[in-house]
């Protein structure tokens, strides 16, 4: 994943907000998630942790990067009280300081994390509006 944000803001300096127009910039964008997409799909489902990757899909007409992970053994009731403000916190902290959704491209990225039975925990969003809060 790093050598995606690596591409990606290599892509975005190279075609330079001010040189390009806002498509040019969504297509190197898109282009760059596609990629992304298909090499990590080649690895799906692969551990992280105490959870595995399931799907990561990339939407160009909605500018939106979305990854879905379950929980390897907890289920619904056994996250705790505070799981959900954790998680918006470090989510919001590990993407934000991504070029992508810290400036207003239009695109976010969204994490779903699910529980051991595929019951949905949490649902996870990083973008302009929520990176510039």
């Amino acid at each position: 994943m790093k050598k995606f944000v690596n591409i990606l803001l290599g892509c975005f300096f190279v075609l330079g907000v001010s040189k390009g127009t806002a498509a040019d910039l969504d297509e190197v964008i898109c282009n760059a998630m596609k990629g992304m997409q298909v090499q990590e799909e080649k690895k799906i489902p692969y551990n992280i942790g105490d959870y595995r990757l399931m799907g990561i899909s990339v939407d160009c007409k909605k500018k939106a990067l979305i990854t879905e992970k379950k929980h390897l053994e907890l289920s619904l009731s056994d996250f705790g009280d505070d799981f959900k403000t954790e998680s918006m916190r470090n989510w919001k902290n590990a993407n934000c300081k991504n070029m992508i959704f810290n400036t207003d491209t239009g695109w976010s990225t969204t994490q779903i994390i699910n529980d051991v039975n595929e019951n949905l925990v949490l649902k996870l969003e990083a973008n302009f509006r929520i990176c510039s809060q």
